[in-house]
């Protein structure tokens, strides 16, 4: 099972919720990057719609969702370089959102 290495808070001072990029290393040894954004904006919509899954992701920073999309996405042993980009998108009601990207 994927752990997390690093967790190192890149929260933009001028930003209106949070950002986090966690380092996590797959049970297949390799390393990859996964960044984790909320805005305060999602959040509210989250709350608004009742929108469970959002709101315990959001809970824990998405250290949980970034451990299981690391395990998800190609090995960064066989692909180079792996980044997920998470957010959570406050015009679907806070739903997550992902992106993946290979060098």
């Amino acid at each position: 099972m994927a752990e997390i290495l690093q967790a190192r808070d890149i929260t933009d001072p001028s930003q209106h919720g949070w950002a986090v990029d966690y380092l996590v290393q797959r049970e297949d040894d390799g390393e990859l990057h996964v960044e984790v954004r909320c805005w305060d904006r999602a959040r509210d919509a989250a709350e608004r719609t009742g929108n469970a899954a959002a709101l315990d992701a959001m809970a824990d920073r998405g250290a949980a969702v970034a451990l299981e999309l690391a395990e998800l996405v190609e090995s960064p042993l066989t692909r180079g370089a792996v980044m997920i980009s998470v957010w959570f998108d406050p015009a679907e009601g806070g739903n997550l959102r992902q992106r993946v990207s290979y060098e």
